[in-house]
């Protein structure tokens, strides 16, 4: 019996090993993280060849710093005018370099308000822990903001800005909504992917997907630019590195002059209850931009994005109703989203804030 059994034992061989290349493929699939690079290029910043700055080239200095909109203490983490001044007296820093950040931001400045809304000037006037680790300083980031290469990115983030403070303007009388104002903004990176690249062909499936992934990735840094937490690495499942902290809640944070978190800036608006599980469940901006951004520009399965959600449920860090609505918003931009982005567009994204409000049925329905 053992004998005419003997044939099994290489298919068995194959199967594992089979099975195990399968293994490893999707281990590796949902293990990957992708990180989006910024290259800056080398630091602005001049030091002085003489001595300290006297009175009064620190009088001038701050005059035009202040006139250019900081604050003299900073808001928030901002560097502020005195700290840009501490900087030059202990010659960290030459007057020209600063002079020429006065006039960078008077250059962004008027150039947001021109396009949208204006984006506050401490905003930008910021050296963030990543910036650190990547060796950048804020004068050289607002040199790179201010050039004019950066102009398409730059009115991209005032135009969103501006439509992020209509909403904020709107939104109490009950006039607008965050899901009709998060894929309003959405709708504005066409404008900006064809400045950026020209307008693409129709015909081409590759040419079409890299254009829908690239708006969403942009997207997804200007509504949250977050990520969460992969729970068999431990680490964040993208990064949108520096561009993270170009963000509309961070925007609204230094407007603000305190401190909030995205769910805090966006809250619930505009979903339909099936898609909220709970009032506690506020992040559904946030996780609607996160679980785009995962099923669409790095083909995470559902299956693997609802297993996050099974998996916070069962250590107690959801309760039912939460993780439930979680898997329904992930599960409405697999099937009514995802299929059809890359080839419709507007239609996709407008069919998507009609089925979030439970205004419409299904896309394969509606077809």
């Amino acid at each position: 019996m053992r004998k005419h059994l003997r044939w099994l034992i290489p298919v068995i061989a194959l199967l594992a090993i089979v099975g195990g290349v399968v293994a490893y493929q999707l281990y590796q699939r949902l293990t990957t993280s992708v990180e989006v690079d910024q290259g800056m290029g080398a630091s602005v910043v001049s030091t002085p060849v003489s001595q300290d700055a006297n009175k009064v080239v620190m009088a001038q200095t701050a005059n035009r710093l202040l006139m250019a909109g900081l604050t003299r203490e900073g808001v928030l983490d901002s560097t502020g005018v005195e700290n840009h001044l501490q900087r030059l007296q202990e010659r960290e820093v030459d007057a020209a370099t600063l002079l020429q950040y006065a006039h960078d931001l008077e250059t962004l400045n008027r150039f947001t308000a021109e396009n949208g809304a204006r984006i506050p000037a401490d905003f930008w006037d910021v050296r963030t822990s990543l910036m650190v680790e990547e060796g950048v300083d804020e004068y050289t980031s607002v040199r790179a903001a201010a050039i004019p290469e950066s102009a398409p990115y730059i009115r991209l983030l005032a135009q969103a800005y501006e439509r992020f403070l209509a909403f904020k303007e709107q939104e109490a009388a009950g006039e607008d909504t965050a899901l009709d104002a998060a894929l309003d903004i959405l709708l504005l990176t066409e404008a900006y992917n064809r400045t950026v690249y020209g307008e693409i062909d129709e015909d081409n499936a590759d040419a079409r997907l890299f254009d829908a992934r690239a708006k969403l990735m942009v997207w997804q840094s200007l509504i949250a630019g977050t990520s969460r937490i992969n729970p068999l690495t431990g680490k964040p499942m993208f990064s949108q590195g520096l561009f993270a902290h170009n963000s509309l809640p961070i925007m609204w944070q230094y407007d603000q002059g305190e401190y909030m978190n995205v769910a805090e800036v966006w809250g619930l608006t505009g979903f339909a209850p099936q898609f909220v599980g709970t009032p506690k469940n506020n992040n559904q901006i946030e996780h609607m931009s996160i679980s785009a951004f995962l099923q669409f520009v790095m083909e995470e399965p559902l299956l693997a994005l609802n297993s996050i959600e099974n998996e916070k449920l069962l250590r107690g860090r959801a309760d039912s109703a939460e993780a439930h609505a979680d898997m329904a918003l992930n599960k409405a931009i697999a099937y009514e989203f995802v299929p059809f982005y890359a080839t419709q567009k507007t239609q996709a994204v407008d069919h998507l804030r009609c089925f979030l409000q439970d205004e419409c049925d299904s896309w394969q329905l509606n077809e």
